[in-house]
């Protein structure tokens, strides 16, 4: 068995630390996320666990998949989109029937000129005093607003909701 001197291997870690971090900074481009400049409309379907009720509480939203429908226009990686794109999206809130905030990610694959891109990213949401539907903020802004839904709020929990999105997706 070869020892090397305690000095030796004391001295060998801080010289290869700055060489592994030139390695590891050189990642290709193509390992970025891709550059979105979109306006969609989306409009999208998801229930509600436990369903809303007028008592304020944590509300799991259950996506359907990649099923909602995101009609945009704009720009991926500057290729132009060219059709409309699927849409999920999970959200967690704090919510009852008259108010809502929360934190979600959402996915958008849609056609441009040169394939099929995904982006991925979050948004944070809130209904704003005095109702108006709800505001996006983070890599999808904009408003969305309830179109129908299931259970009334006051006899019957609402359980599931369609919505209409008009965002900006960066």
């Amino acid at each position: 068995m070869i020892r090397l001197p305690r000095r030796a291997v004391r001295y060998a870690l801080p010289v290869a630390l700055p060489v592994a971090a030139l390695f590891v900074s050189a990642a290709p481009a193509s390992a970025d996320a891709p550059v979105a400049d979109l306006d969609c409309t989306i409009t999208v379907t998801s229930d509600f666990h436990p369903g809303l009720t007028s008592q304020l509480q944590h509300i799991a939203v259950i996506p359907h998949g990649l099923t909602s429908v995101a009609d945009c226009t704009g720009t991926i990686d500057g290729e132009p989109v060219t059709g409309p794109g699927a849409f999920l999206v999970n959200d967690v809130l704090l919510a009852s029937c008259t108010e809502a905030t929360g934190f979600g990610t959402f996915v958008l694959r849609i056609p441009t000129a040169s394939g099929i891109r995904t982006v991925t990213g979050q948004t944070t949401f809130a209904t704003p005093s005095g109702g108006g539907g709800v505001v996006h903020s983070g890599d999808l802004t904009g408003t969305a607003t309830v179109i129908s839904v299931v259970g009334d709020c006051l006899n019957t929990p609402i359980t599931s909701a369609t919505s209409v999105l008009a965002v900006h997706v960066t």
